[in-house]
C-alpha cells in the first residue's frame, strides 16, 4: 500500500483528512456506560487513499492495511454482516410510468455500493456464504414534514396513504380537483374532532411547509394552499436510497458472476440467497440513526443463525439480543465515503456492542 508524506506543499487533501482522523481518534475506545473506562476493541481500517507513517504513529491502536491482505480476507470469510452507510440523495424527475422512482444515487453511495459487491462476492467465494448485508437510508431532515403531513395528501385525493408515493403530481392534481375537498376544513376537522386526534401531527407538519414556503395560511385559499403542498410533494423522494443500493448490489453481483464465468442459473440461485440475506435499514436523518436502526436486525440475524426462532427473537428488546451475544465475537465490515469515514468510525465504535470486531472499508 501507497503511504503518503503528510506535508501541505505535497497532498494537502490527504493532510487534512488524516488530521481529522487524528482528532477523531482521541474519541474512540471510549466506553458509553462507563466514563474513563476504555473499550479493548479490534479495529481495522483499509484507507482508500493510502496512509502516511504519521498517521500510523497518531492512531497507535488502529490496524492500517490495504485491501488484499491477508486479515482482510480472513475477516470477510468470517464476517457476521457487511454494512453500507449512505451518503444523501438526489431528487429527479420520476422515471415515466414509475412515479416513486424519483431518487438518484449520489457517486458516493455508488461507489459504497459497488465496494459492497466486491466483498460480498469475496465472502461467498471463500465459503461465508450466509453473511448479512445492511444497506443504510438517508433522509434529509427537510423532507421529514412533507412524510408526516402525506395522509392529508391521501384524503384530498381520495386514496389510501400507502397509495399516494405511487402517483404522480400530475395524477394527484386530477384526484384533488375531482374530489374538491378543501383543506383547511380538513385541517379544522382534524383540530377540533376527538377521534381525529392521531392526525394532529400530520396538520402541524402542513403548517411547517406553509411556514416554510412564506405562506399566510389564514390568507390563503383552499387551491393555493394546495398547490403548495404538491410543490413540495414533488420535491419529496419517494423511494428509499436502501432500496436503491440494493438493487445495484444485486444487479452488480450478478454481473460479476457471470463474468467470472457461472451459468445464469447458478447466478440466479446466489442472487435469491443475496436478497434473502439483505436487509434495508428505514430511511434515518443522520448516520447516528442509521447505527442504532441497523444494530437490533445484525443481532436478530445472528440469534436465527445460532438457533433462535425469528419469532422468539422477534419479542426480544435490543438489550436482551446484545446480553445473549455478549460472548460471541463478531465481525461487521463497514463501508463508507473518504470523507465520511472518520465520523462513521467514531460512531460505530460507541454504537456497536463490545464483541464487535470493526473493519472500516
Amino acid at each position: 500500500m501507497e503511504t503518503y508524506n503528510c506535508k501541505d506543499t505535497v497532498n494537502p487533501v490527504q493532510d487534512n483528512y488524516e488530521r481529522y482522523l487524528s482528532n477523531v481518534y482521541n474519541k474512540l475506545y471510549k466506553d458509553p456506560e462507563n466514563v474513563g473506562k476504555e473499550r479493548d476493541r479490534s479495529i481495522v481500517y483499509v484507507p482508500y487513499r493510502g496512509f502516511s507513517e504519521k498517521l500510523k504513529q497518531d492512531c497507535p491502536n488502529i490496524h492500517f492495511t490495504n485491501r488484499y491482505s491477508s486479515e482482510i480476507s480472513e475477516a470477510v470469510s468470517h464476517a457476521d454482516v457487511i454494512i453500507n452507510i449512505a451518503r444523501g440523495e438526489e431528487v429527479v424527475e420520476a422515471e415515466a410510468g414509475y412515479p416513486d422512482r424519483n431518487v438518484k444515487l449520489p457517486i458516493e453511495s455508488i461507489a459504497n455500493t459497488e465496494m459492497v459487491s466486491d466483498l460480498y462476492t469475496q465472502a461467498i467465494e471463500s465459503g461465508n456464504v450466509d453473511v448479512q448485508v445492511v444497506h443504510t437510508g438517508r433522509m434529509n431532515n427537510k423532507t421529514i414534514a412533507m412524510a408526516t403531513a402525506m395522509p392529508i395528501l391521501g384524503e384530498l385525493a381520495g386514496i389510501d396513504y400507502d397509495s399516494v408515493i405511487h402517483t404522480s403530481e400530475v395524477d394527484l392534481k386530477r384526484l384533488i380537483d375531482k374530489k374538491q375537498l378543501d383543506i383547511k376544513t380538513i385541517m379544522e376537522e382534524v383540530d377540533i374532532n376527538p377521534e381525529l386526534s392521531e392526525m394532529k401531527v400530520c396538520t402541524r407538519a402542513l403548517k411547517r411547509i406553509y411556514s416554510a414556503h412564506n405562506v399566510d395560511f389564514e390568507k390563503a385559499t383552499s387551491s393555493e394552499l394546495i398547490d403548495v403542498l404538491l410543490d413540495e410533494y414533488n420535491k419529496y423522494p419517494r423511494i428509499s436510497t436502501s432500496t436503491l443500493m440494493k438493487e445495484q448490489m444485486l444487479e452488480n453481483v450478478a454481473d460479476q458472476l457471470l463474468k467470472a464465468g457461472k451459468s445464469a442459473d447458478k447466478v440466479r440461485e446466489i442472487i435469491d440467497e443475496l436478497d434473502v440475506h439483505t436487509d434495508e435499514e428505514p430511511d434515518s436523518v443522520d448516520t447516528v440513526t442509521n447505527f442504532t436502526n441497523s444494530i437490533p436486525m445484525i443481532l436478530a440475524n445472528k440469534l436465527v443463525r445460532d438457533g433462535y426462532s425469528a419469532d422468539e427473537v422477534g419479542l426480544m428488546s435490543t438489550e436482551q439480543k446484545m446480553e445473549l451475544l455478549a460472548d460471541s465475537e463478531m465481525t461487521a465490515v463497514i463501508v463508507a465515503d473518504t470523507a465520511h469515514m472518520p465520523r462513521v468510525m467514531w460512531l460505530a465504535d460507541y454504537l456497536m456492542p463490545d464483541n464487535f470486531k470493526l473493519i472500516f472499508h
